[in-house]
């Protein structure tokens, strides 16, 4: 029995082996073989096992190859001063003589163990283009897990290097220049969404909005802050990104003391909504609440989803185009054309050009379909099927590349200066540590490196705009300066999202002025609810509300006559949403800036089959001290504090095969403010909406004195 079951597995090694060979075959150094079809997904080589892999899409060839990882000689090729071999160059080859690619291919190589963690700046791809190797910025997380990965539109030489740290600087700091100065301008989309919320938060004076635009304008004409939730096609997360930068650049404006004044006469003094409300705010020195409210506010009234198509059509090939390596190989073919003095160059090498890009332009035109897919709320399929629409986004994604290389070889001079700039505050970074690992660590996992030094740099910026750019209160001297700055950087990054304990900080190290102290508590003294609609009904509906104090329903019922082809039914009369939602109540009373914390929780029971959308939504908010009407105004609004849901509300919505709904369920969260005298009144107000009216539930609190 033994001797028999040992043949067994014998025999299933050999052929598990066979199987293997069948695959692709490798010789334990790196160097592998195998067969490619152009019908489906390909992995040649081992990186776990020998080194060495590389994964190729279907589609990448036009017909059966064989393609071979060749190990080339370290002393063919020497690696430049500065930099050093961490595996030997390989060579990617196919007995097609194919030199660029339909698809991209994945190459991965495993680091040696020598590697650790703060080397990661310095490891880098290197691509020899015939005369010299082109270096390439590696995939983040990838390089976090023991691997260098990168994409590839080109069969080529390729080497896994490791750079001097002035050397690797050098790249990081040329990717960002060039970045910076060809990027887009903000399109007129875009800054009409800025405009749009500016005019709902009361922000009319021409003058002052215009102030305000500059800030906002300036931010993204070098920001790459949109990009993942564009390329992501997140409306929910660009609209919160768009809001926070409303509110930063209002309060950079507001540090300006002549601004404080234009501001103050156009809002009708210091009693006007929510910009006197913040002006006073920030007066007292507090840079969290002030913040806050503008946050809070502009999130109410930005057009979200227009700010989501416009920010996918800004980004078009994305402000992180220059740290593609397909892109950086197309520059360098541009500039061995013949080049007029705008930058332009002939109809035929452009073709030339975007030959060479291959499936790196593929790439970025399909990355760019899929993003305003969804920020359209379109499928990629109907992008795809609309042939004029589709020509129309690949064609804008070409016309960008063109203009981001007549730009940059136009603008030559200012790239250097901006490159010399960057490299003087990146060497700043690296004394004062800036670039270790764990402080680089404070970033997003996938966030690629050229992206969390760019932040670090707006990181500064932004501090010292609070204390309106006086850098001389961060110490006497250049060095004591900078030390400090690299701390406050620190503490900005631990912080993360609560601003408030970081000014909170900025203020205990004496860099910010402190608020006024008042000692005091918040007591509850009544609650009651707004005046709604009990009933409404038309022709298509019957509507009911009711509730308050914690337990509130919406319910709808369509009588109207509606046709409605789908899977699970033709006829939308009678169909019902019943949407019922319930809070926790608040505490009897609260110290000025303490937590409020409410539960929520909203679901729905429906028809079995569901056409329309006639869900609810539930939200708590914190109003102003000592708000005339509770229930109208610019309120502070709780957010879920596992930032989780990045509404302001949680909902009920129709599910995928209508039918039925989903709901949801959260503790919200947020900070009571101060009282300055007994008798200083406050609101929790919380209530759900649906249809066009709402019941909400106004906590009355007093503010006692101690």
């Amino acid at each position: 029995m033994k001797r028999r079951l040992l043949s067994l597995i014998l025999t299933a090694i050999m052929l598990l082996s066979a199987m293997a060979g069948l695959t692709s075959c490798s010789s334990g150094d790196g160097s592998a073989s195998g067969k490619v079809s152009p019908k489906s997904e390909k992995k040649i080589g081992n990186a776990k096992r020998d080194g060495v892999e590389i994964v190729i899409p279907a589609g990448t060839f036009e017909k059966a190859v064989n393609v071979s990882i060749g190990i080339a000689d370290e002393n063919e090729i020497a690696a430049e001063d500065g930099a050093s071999y961490l595996f030997s160059p390989i060579e990617l080859t196919s007995d097609g003589g194919e030199h660029t690619l339909g698809e991209t291919v994945t190459v991965r190589i495993k680091l040696p163990k020598s590697v650790s963690e703060d080397h990661y700046l310095t490891i880098m791809g290197a691509y020899y283009d015939g005369e010299r190797w082109e270096y390439i910025l590696p995939d983040a997380e990838a390089l976090q897990n023991g691997y260098l990965q990168f994409g590839t539109p080109h069969f080529s030489r390729f080497a896994a290097v490791k750079l001097e740290k002035e050397k690797a600087l050098d790249k990081y700091a040329e990717t960002l220049a060039t970045q910076k100065v060809t990027g887009s301008k903000p399109s007129e989309e875009l800054t009409d969404c800025f405009t749009q919320t500016l005019d709902s938060l009361g922000f009319t004076d021409e003058t002052v909005q215009g102030i305000i635009m500059q800030k906002i304008a300036k931010e993204l004409h070098s920001s790459s802050e949109f990009i993942i939730n564009a390329k992501n096609g997140d409306v929910g997360d660009i609209a919160g990104q768009g809001a926070e930068l409303v509110a930063g650049a209002i309060l950079k404006s507001i540090g300006d003391k002549k601004v404080v004044e234009q501001l103050k006469t156009y809002a009708g003094g210091a009693t006007s909504g929510a910009v006197a409300a913040a002006l006073k705010l920030y007066e007292g020195g507090d840079y969290k609440e002030a913040s806050k409210e503008f946050v809070y506010a502009a999130l109410d009234v930005i057009p979200a989803a227009k700010l989501g198509k416009a920010v996918v059509e800004a980004t078009k090939a994305g402000a992180e185009m220059w740290q593609d390596y397909s892109v950086e190989s197309a520059y360098n073919v541009y500039l061995k054309q013949n080049i007029a003095s705008d930058g332009n160059i002939s109809a035929d090498s452009w073709d030339t050009i975007f030959f060479n890009m291959g499936s790196g332009l593929d790439y970025m035109q399909r990355e760019y379909r899929t993003a305003y897919a969804k920020a359209s709320g379109k499928t990629l399929k109907e992008i795809e099927a609309d042939k004029a629409l589709r020509n129309m986004l690949d064609s804008q994604i070409v016309n960008d590349i063109k203009r981001s290389f007549m730009s940059r070889y136009t603008n030559g001079n200012a790239i250097a200066a901006e490159k010399a700039r960057i490299k003087e505050m990146l060497a700043t970074f690296d004394k004062y540590g800036l670039l270790s690992w764990n402080k680089l660590l404070g970033f997003p996992v996938d966030m690629e490196f050229a992206s969390r030094i760019d932040s670090l740099m707006k990181i500064r910026e932004n501090i010292l705009d609070l204390v309106g750019g006086d850098r001389s209160v961060f110490g006497s001297n250049e060095d004591e300066i900078e030390g400090n700055l690299a701390e406050a950087i620190y503490k900005w990054l631990e912080c993360g999202k609560d601003r408030g304990k970081f000014y909170d900080w900025m203020r205990e190290k004496g860099y910010l002025a402190s608020p006024k102290e008042t000692i005091g508590y918040w007591k509850l003294v009544r609650s009651f609810t707004n005046k709604y609609e009990t009933s409404a009904s038309n022709e298509n509906y019957v509507e009911t509300w009711s509730g308050g104090n914690g337990s509130y329903t919406y319910n709808c019922k369509f009588i109207g006559n509606h046709w409605y082809t789908a899977s699970t039914h033709d006829d939308c009369h009678g169909e019902f949403v019943n949407n019922t939602g319930t809070s926790s109540t608040p505490k009897d009373s609260y110290m000025g800036g303490e937590r409020v914390e409410i539960d929520l929780k909203i679901t729905a029971n429906t028809s079995s089959n569901i056409c329309f959308h006639l869900g609810a939504s539930l939200g708590a908010r914190i109003s102003y001290v000592n708000d005339d009407d509770p229930f109208v105004g610019y309120d502070t609004s709780l957010y879920d504090i596992t930032e989780k849901i990045t509404r302001s509300y949680i909902m009920t919505g129709k599910n995928d095969t209508n039918t039925g709904y989903w709901g949801e369920s959260a503790t919200v969260g947020g900070e009571m403010p101060s009282g300055s005298a007994n008798g200083d009144k406050v609101y929790i107000v919380i209530g759900m909406g649906g249809g066009n009216n709402s019941v909400e539930t106004a906590y009355e609190y007093e503010w006692v004195v101690k």
